[in-house]
């Protein structure tokens, strides 16, 4: 091995002096074809597709975007909340921030329990007030007149009352007011100078109040009917009647005549001065119709005045009851009590169970109220504008909203209208104080927030106020003004829809979900507003919804239109500035797909064919004007002058092509079964003229790309990966998909044209890439992998080697192409215009076809180049596997080639593609097979023994290239021939005599059945003809009975064309059989269908052999030569009646055998046994065979 050393070191110094040289050559190369200082800081694949103008990509690459708006108000913030340095405007802040601490300060009814103070700050921190001015405006809140509060209550119904009448109903009506605080009552006692007690006791219990008709003494407040009657003739009450009256504006509801369960309806009002003492109290009478009733007299109560009214009313109430003592029937049916400082802020709707007068009193039932407290101001300066509650709740919504929004730090449109706590009381309070209805709030609502949309409030918002404020409106619940700010505001919110709909092509990218998602959520509120009948009442006799938006739909188009004329104007090329007007139109176009769905969901409109109609009239009436055009160089002249074949207008003729691809995206957007006005325009010649000239040029550039990149050739890494490529099939690959790419767009009108062009596409791709294959092996030899190589492989020259063969299976994957070339589309086109069977396609997938396998084949032979080197050492390590000692186990034979491929395979698993590793696989299978066959050869009649060993190193080594299915798959075993031979070969010489012969009569016998079937299908004829025997089997006697009967349709032997036929019969195979002589019948002269009946008898167990079975021979008998073989046939023994299950001994059974020749399937066994010289029962069976054939 020393000598070898200094001839692999001069082998790697030429190795490493070429890769120099090759380097130098490169960077001369490369600063001769890129001096300029920007070029050099482009990658290799960049400067290819520089080095001719992008010629490819310039067709492919995608516009520049068409710039949106850069607001997208779905996304504002607000960072600070400010106003504006007029005084007029600061005025009307400060009076909202009075108005909210002044809501705060005369808060009513039972509400949440935030303090005042936080509730100060907030209202601080919305408006954003320093302490000096907050304090100011809080004392001028506070100096404000309070306001006046009212209780307000709704008089439903009643149920289960007590019957006072004979008939078993009652007349009830009802009678209620305020009842005053007790420390206001306890002043004006104590001024009046009566004793009378207050009506509740210092714990605030109270005592049901008695009926008219009782004398008994109480105090004023001591029952209601107390509260403003006195005891006839008392001076006391007298004295102090003018000072105070007891219980104010006492108001009667109407009579609801007999029933028991009582509908009213009504609603009353009334003025507290104090909500924290004042009660409310009501009673219940039954209407007597007889005399002056009690209502009688509560009606004029409200007109009293002084000592002598206020008598003659307690007078009429006393005379109102039934006469008698107090065993009348009482005419009170319960009455109701309640704190107004229980009520709570947003009001209470309940039943309230009726109470007693007395233990005495029969009462039963409830009453159903409504109860709410409101507020009405009488401030100074109070301006006399019924909406200036409605605007004030309005901007203090709007404020605290935005507060919340600029707190929270998200995007406008995130806001869902929750609001803080604090903000939440303020509004209500704000709302009682008000007296707004929740209609009047709903109102509020979406007035604040639809003025809101400029800076980004979510629609899907907008419509849920919109919904509850439909909702909740019923006719005439608003009076004009309220109605004419509705109007206002939804007149607004009109316009602004209408607007956004004129520029959504512009302003909406369909690219952002959360645009889509708010202009859909606005189509959906805009719909409900116009169709509710809200919208009509304020703004009545309106086009439908749906004829609005298409006709916008089509104004919108037609601006949309003038606008991209005007930005695409160029006097100086008219088919640069058709390909801008198109291809902006084409991005409009393919935004339809998102904005469809929309539409369809919330109308009846097909937004895409309104918007395609009007772009393809637009388009059409443009175009015509231009080809009109009487300029010098007008669209019609540049056009015709692109598509001429002579002249050198390669900038123009790409201008068309971009024309062309333009319109046929263009086209792509018609909806089917529709007629367009571009149809009859008729550019298709021109076209055509214009891609075949490409086609010409696109020729001369690929090739010069191709050139350039095997000259820029240089080593990349892909990321995560050791697979070894070079730049240059990165270039070839990347011609490859852009000349396809290209072409699925380009559209040529001519059918056999296109065919012709495809055809020339398809020769020039694989000349293409045979091309780059050719200059990648001979670079690959130029550096050394060449000629002979050596056993020891340097491993830069194994990775330029990986690169090599990489590269080259990259390029094959680009060719899969038929898909690309819609072959089977345009070969029906092509038939049906040409009516002729079509040829061309045949021929482009056998071009493709014969590409392939050439590509496969210089990777196969590089790879087996490869492989071959290493021959010796695997013939080596064969020989010492073959003639290993049999006590080593075959897996440690096999280990010093097992060893040796692995190390060839570790060498470059990781640097090559799996296709390529498996290739390498493939070749090794290809070296060892014939190593195998020849060791086989060469020891010829072994025992059986050696090759069984043979063939258990060969299923290990199978296993060894499957590597559990990451290698050669064992479907792809089975399909190559040698491998099949082989292991064929090994296991008949493995098998000893006696199995060999067995398996060689079992062979014929299938033979034989495989023909019978045939002949029964009709599929072939008898060739040979047929033997008809009978048999059968008598165990008493052991003796096997075979009766041949004749013969049909034998076959001519003798020159006469007859034959004298006879039969040879024995006993097979004959080692199982040895003392069984052959019989033969009688000889039955020129005849081709002998009848012998002839019967012979032969002695042999019932046990059956394997592959036991009688042999019949035909031969042709013959005086001056040997007898001729006719044909043979083979009867199963197990088919014999008396054998085993195959029928009841001693009945004979009719077998009609179909004769036949032996064929070369089994010519492998004779040879084995014939191998066999020293195996006496081989060489005794060959001269049977020889004998009888």
């Amino acid at each position: 091995m020393i000598p070898q050393i200094p001839e692999r070191v001069r082998t790697v110094q030429n190795w490493a002096g070429r890769q120099i040289n090759r380097a130098q050559q490169f960077i001369r190369s490369a600063s001769i074809s890129h001096s300029e200082p920007e070029d050099l800081q482009l990658d290799t694949n960049q400067q290819v597709q520089a080095s001719d103008g992008y010629f490819f990509e310039q067709f492919s690459q995608p516009q520049p975007e068409e710039k949106e708006s850069d607001t997208d108000t779905g996304q504002l913030t607000i960072v600070k909340l400010s106003i504006n340095d007029n005084k007029e405007r600061i005025q009307v802040f400060q009076d909202l921030y009075v108005e909210a601490l002044y809501t705060i300060v005369h808060k009513v009814g039972k509400s949440s329990a935030l303090p005042e103070p936080q509730l100060c700050k907030y209202v601080q921190n919305a408006f954003q007030v320093d302490d000096g001015l907050h304090q100011k405006l809080l004392n001028r809140a506070k100096k404000e007149k309070p306001p006046i509060v009212l209780l307000n209550i709704s008089l439903l119904e009643a149920r289960d009352l007590i019957a006072k009448d004979i008939n078993g109903f009652s007349d009830p009506f009802t009678m209620m007011g305020i009842v005053p605080g007790s420390r206001r009552t306890k002043a004006n006692d104590s001024e009046a100078g009566n004793g009378e007690q207050d009506e509740a006791d210092e714990h605030g219990h109270e005592t049901p109040p008695l009926s008219p008709h009782s004398q008994k003494q109480g105090n004023v407040l001591h029952r209601f009917g107390g509260s403003f009657r006195r005891r006839i003739g008392s001076k006391k009450s007298a004295k102090t009647e003018a000072k105070s009256i007891p219980a104010k504006y006492i108001k009667a509801s109407s009579v609801q005549y007999k029933t028991l369960n009582p509908k009213w309806n009504e609603k009353f009002q009334f003025i507290v001065d104090d909500v924290s003492t004042d009660r409310f109290h009501m009673d219940i009478w039954d209407h007597d119709d007889e005399e002056k009733s009690v209502l009688d007299a509560v009606t004029s109560l409200n007109h009293i005045t002084g000592l002598k009214g206020l008598g003659r009313y307690f007078k009429e109430v006393t005379q109102s009851a039934r006469a008698g003592s107090q065993d009348c029937t009482d005419d009170f049916l319960g009455c109701v009590t309640m704190k107004l400082k229980d009520v709570p802020s947003a009001g209470c709707e309940d039943w309230f169970t009726l109470e007693k007068r007395s233990e005495r009193s029969e009462v039963s039932g409830q009453v159903r109220l409504k109860l709410w407290l409101s507020t009405r101001e009488e401030r100074i300066d109070q301006q006399d504008d019924d909406l200036m509650d409605v605007r004030q709740h309005i901007e203090l919504i709007r404020q605290f909203a935005l507060h919340e929004i600029r707190m929270s730090g998200a995007p406008v449109s995130f806001f869902n209208g929750q609001l803080s706590d604090p903000a939440t009381t303020i509004l209500h309070q704000h709302a009682i104080q008000g007296d707004l209805t929740e209609l009047h709030q709903s109102m509020c609502q979406w007035l604040a927030y639809s003025a809101m949309i400029n800076i980004g409030i979510s629609f899907s918002f907008l419509y849920d106020i919109l919904s509850r404020l439909i909702s909740k409106w019923v006719p005439l619940a608003l009076d004009k003004d309220e109605e004419n700010t509705l109007t206002e505001s939804f007149q607004a919110f009109d316009d602004y829809c209408k607007k956004a709909m004129m520029g959504h092509r512009t302003n909406v990218s369909t690219s952002k979900r959360t645009q889509l998602e708010s202009f859909s959520n606005m189509l959906r509120c805009w719909k409900l507003m116009r169709e509710s009948p809200l919208y009509e009442k304020c703004l009545p006799f309106q086009k439908s919804f749906d004829y609005d938006i298409n006709a916008i739909l089509q104004k919108s188009a037609e601006e949309y239109f003038r606008h991209v004329i005007k930005h695409a104007e160029d006097n100086e090329n008219p088919c640069k500035e058709l390909y801008q007007v198109i291809q902006t139109l084409n991005k409009a176009c393919a935004k339809m797909h998102k904005f469809d769905p929309i539409f369809k969901t919330f109308t009846d409109i097909n937004y895409g064919l309104i918007t395609y109609r009007e772009f393809d009239r637009l388009l059409d009436e443009y175009i015509c004007s231009e080809m009109m055009s009487e300029k010098k160089d007008d669209l019609k002249t540049l056009m015709m002058t692109a598509s001429k074949t002579e002249g050198d207008n390669e900038e123009l003729l790409i201008t068309i092509l971009r024309v062309h691809f333009a319109a046929q995206e263009f086209r792509q957007y018609r909806l089917p079964r529709q007629k367009y006005r571009l149809d009859k325009s008729d550019w298709g010649q021109i076209f055509d003229r214009a891609i075949v000239k490409w086609m010409d040029i696109a020729r001369i550039k690929a090739f010069g790309r191709v050139e350039l990149a095997c000259q820029l050739d240089a080593t990349i890494q892909i990321a995560s990966s050791e697979i070894r490529h070079t730049s240059s099939y990165v270039d070839v690959c990347h011609i490859i998909d852009q000349y396809l790419a290209i072409w699925e767009r380009m559209n040529v009108s001519d059918v056999i044209l296109r065919a012709d062009l495809t055809e020339k596409l398809v020769q020039c791709i694989c000349k293409i890439a045979e091309f780059y294959v050719d200059r990648v092996l001979a670079q690959l030899a130029t550096d050394g992998f060449c000629g002979q190589l050596q056993a020891f492989i340097p491993s830069a020259l194994i990775n330029l080697f990986c690169a090599a063969v990489n590269n080259i299976e990259q390029v094959r994957r680009s060719l899969v192409v038929t898909d690309k070339l819609h072959l089977d589309e345009l070969l029906e086109q092509y038939e049906q215009k040409t009516q002729q069977k079509a040829q061309w396609k045949i021929e482009v997938e056998s071009e493709l076809d014969r590409c392939d396998k050439y590509l496969c084949e210089q990777i196969e032979c590089t790879i087996d180049k490869l492989a071959r080197r290493q021959i010796a050492i695997l013939k080596k390590h064969v020989f010492h596997l073959a003639w290993s000692p049999s006590a080593c186990p075959v897996e440690g034979a096999l280990k010093p080639l097992t060893d040796t491929l692995d190390a060839e395979l570790s060498a470059v698993h990781r640097t090559l593609l799996h296709r390529n590793f498996v290739r390498v696989m493939h070749a090794q299978v290809n070296i060892l097979l014939p190593l195998f066959d020849e060791c086989i050869e060469e020891n010829p009649g072994l025992e059986p023994v050696f090759y069984q060993r043979l063939y258990e190193a060969w299923s290990v080594l199978t296993d060894f290239f499957h590597a559990g299915g990451k290698g050669i798959s064992l479907e792809t075993f089975e399909t190559i021939p040698a491998h099949m031979e082989l292991v064929s070969k090994l296991a008949l010489n493995q098998m000893s005599t006696i199995r060999i012969i067995e398996q060689y009569y079992k062979n014929l016998l299938k033979e034989q059945e495989m023909a019978s079937d045939e002949v029964k299908n009709d599929v072939s004829e008898c060739k040979y003809g047929i033997l008809n025997v009978r048999a059968y089997y008598n165990s008493n006697s052991q003796t096997l009975v075979v009766d041949v009967i004749g013969a049909k349709q034998v076959i001519p032997l003798d020159t006469n064309g007859l034959s004298d036929p006879f039969v040879v019969i024995e006993l097979v195979p004959r080692l199982r059989y040895p003392t069984q002589p052959v019989s033969k019948t009688k000889i039955v002269s020129k005849s081709l269908n002998p009848i012998f009946d002839e019967t012979f008898e032969f002695h042999i167990p019932p046990k059956i052999p394997t592959g036991g079975m009688v042999h019949f021979i035909v031969m042709d008998h013959d005086f001056l030569r040997s007898n001729d073989f006719a044909g043979e046939a083979f009867l199963d023994l197990t088919e014999v009646p008396g054998f085993g299950t195959a029928g009841v001994a001693n009945t004979l059974r009719q077998f009609n055998l179909i004769l036949i020749h032996p064929s070369n399937s089994n010519k492998g066994m004779v040879d084995v046994l014939a191998s066999r010289k020293e195996d006496k029962e081989a060489q005794n069976f060959i001269r049977t065979l020889s004998v009888a054939y």
